[in-house]
């Protein structure tokens, strides 16, 4: 933003160095292009680190050194299209309210600087051809700049959700769950994690093929939307494999959701896709330091649940007290249903 500002400033120092270098050229103030050039120093040493309103405050700065050029020129002077340049620059990065202060200087400075020239050279008809243009131009820059935040919002969500089950990916989880773990860390409070497997989910694409495992993975996902409070992160890692973090929840809780989850899912089938169940790992903790050791205790206990029979829900105890493999000190939950 700052470095585009520069470059703005710059053509206005160029213009006018080249207007001044021109024989039999109009005369006007070379106030506007040294202030230019002293911005374009500033901004490529320091442009970065200026805060947001500074850098709001180059567009009306670009339209006040033009309506002094122009009420100091010499006769009639086309240089009122410069207006266009600070008009582009503020709809393109502060949208709306931009575009809107921005038009609002441009009518005050070009309205001040056709008072102060010869009678006759400035008049109203010259004032409204310049707002119009303006206007127009502010406009249709901040339709398409929002357009295209829009466009870059909605790409930026797409990157972070599984596209067949509306859930997070692998990258949407890992950037919420660190929101998640710095709050635990803040409140002291529990994180728990629930890891989920389909159980022989290769035999469903196998035998029914891969469009009925589709509507099998759709229908766990709306089971972990039925059965997730709003706080809940839930995820497809991939394939078959899914991970819930429970804010607030202690073990017992995080096993009691993974064991509505499963019955939910064993209890009811998509159509003409078959009923199928599903193993779950869980573990939790009080603001752990790193998340992935919760992580891949809940993921031994998933380990478990399969070397256990399947269809059950395994519950790492052993991350209560310090980390040890999943195995010690787990409880497990089948379900008969």
């Amino acid at each position: 933003m700052a470095y585009s500002a520069a470059v703005m400033f710059a053509g206005a120092t160029i213009i006018d160095s080249v207007e001044t270098a021109v024989p039999g050229g109009q005369t006007f103030s070379i106030a506007p292009g040294v202030g230019a050039l002293v911005l374009v120093l500033a901004l490529v040493t320091v442009g970065p680190r200026l805060p947001l309103p500074a850098l709001a405050a180059l567009g009306p700065l670009g339209v006040a050194g033009i309506a002094v050029a122009l009420g100091t020129t010499s006769g009639a002077t086309d240089g009122a299209i410069l207006y266009s340049w600070p008009v582009l620059w503020e709809a393109y990065f502060f949208g709306k309210r931009g575009t809107v202060a921005i038009v609002l200087c441009v009518g005050v400075a070009h309205g001040l600087a056709l008072s102060s020239m010869p009678e006759g050279a400035g008049n109203v008809d010259r004032w409204i051809d310049v707002m119009a243009s303006v206007t127009v131009i502010g406009t249709v820059v901040e339709i398409l700049a929002a357009r295209n935040r829009r466009l870059l919002a909605r790409i930026s969500g797409e990157a972070r959700v599984d596209g067949l089950t509306g859930l997070l990916n692998r990258r949407g989880f890992e950037e919420r769950a660190d929101v998640e773990l710095a709050r635990s860390h803040r409140e002291r409070s529990p994180l728990a994690i629930a890891c989920f497997d389909l159980d022989f989910f290769k035999r469903v694409n196998d035998e029914f093929g891969h469009d009925v495992g589709d509507r099998v993975l759709v229908h766990l996902a709306e089971c972990f939307r039925h059965e997730s409070r709003e706080i809940d992160l839930v995820a497809r890692m991939g394939g078959e494999e899914f991970v819930a973090l429970l804010p607030g929840a202690n073990a017992e809780e995080a096993s009691g959701f993974a064991d509505r989850v499963r019955h939910a899912l064993q209890a009811t089938s998509p159509a003409g896709a078959p009923r199928v169940t599903a193993s779950a790992g869980v573990a939790s903790a009080v603001a752990p330091e790193h998340l992935t050791e919760v992580i891949r205790a809940a993921d031994m206990a998933l380990y478990a649940a399969k070397a256990q029979g399947r269809n059950r829900t395994v519950l790492d105890r052993g991350w209560q007290t310090g980390f040890e493999p999943a195995t010690a000190g787990t409880t497990s939950r089948s379900s008969t249903n």
